[in-house]
């Protein structure tokens, strides 16, 4: 149920995130590469937040060790 709440506020996150920059990739004003380079690194940015927070959900479901035998 944990994950299922994550998976919703980020696509919420993802879908306003997409209508606020929806003027600035449909503006035929702003040059085609300038609006190519902002994808990308927008992109960017967003794999390494996903990989990051799938980081600390792999680590957090690693269980802790009481003992460690010799």
């Amino acid at each position: 149920m944990h994950s299922l709440g994550i998976i919703i506020i980020g696509t919420v996150i993802l879908v306003l995130l997409g209508y606020g920059c929806r003027d600035f990739f449909i503006n035929a004003d702003i040059p085609l590469a300038l609006r190519i380079g902002v994808g990308v690194i927008g992109g960017g940015v967003l794999f390494l937040v996903i990989k990051a927070i799938r980081g600390r959900l792999a680590r957090r479901k690693v269980g802790k060790f009481k003992e460690v035998e010799k």
